[in-house]
């Protein structure tokens, strides 16, 4: 453990409450859920033998999909100029909780490819799911891949 680590029992930790997630329109506030994933691919190859002689690695791949309500997910439409399927956009989340510490996400060059909406008799509130890809994620201000 480094020497600047802190340890906390029962102490603040990173939650939902803490982050703050900005967009092309501004702050996000009707928003309920955001999930980013990154991956690179890699395939053992071989030669000779039964053992691999090395690996190969596939492009990097990185997805996002968020859930909005109505009125965020029509805000967030009216300040992208291409609309929803033709535009490019950048989320950023900080998440800045008292006593523990900050961390940065940042999920650039996202592209839309689903627009998910529906609603029913009982709902209590309607929301729009989007998914889609980005171009790169950064955490802490580091690329995931460079």
């Amino acid at each position: 453990m480094t020497a600047n680590a802190t340890v906390t029992v029962n102490g603040a930790v990173h939650d939902w409450e803490s982050v703050s997630i900005t967009g092309p329109h501004g702050a996000f506030v009707g928003i309920s859920e955001l999930n980013w994933k990154a991956s690179q691919k890699k395939k053992r190859v071989y030669g000779k033998g039964a053992v691999s002689v090395g690996a190969a690695r596939g492009n990097y791949e990185a997805s996002v999909d968020m859930t909005l309500l109505v009125s965020e997910y029509q805000d967030l439409v009216s300040a992208l100029r291409g609309g929803i399927f033709k535009s490019v956009f950048d989320v950023a989340l900080a998440f800045e909780p008292d006593g523990a510490k900050q961390h940065e996400v940042i999920l650039k060059g996202i592209l839309i490819d689903d627009v998910d909406e529906g609603t029913k008799q009982g709902d209590e509130e309607v929301t729009v799911k989007l998914s889609g890809t980005a171009q790169m994620i950064m955490r802490d201000g580091v690329a995931d891949y460079k």
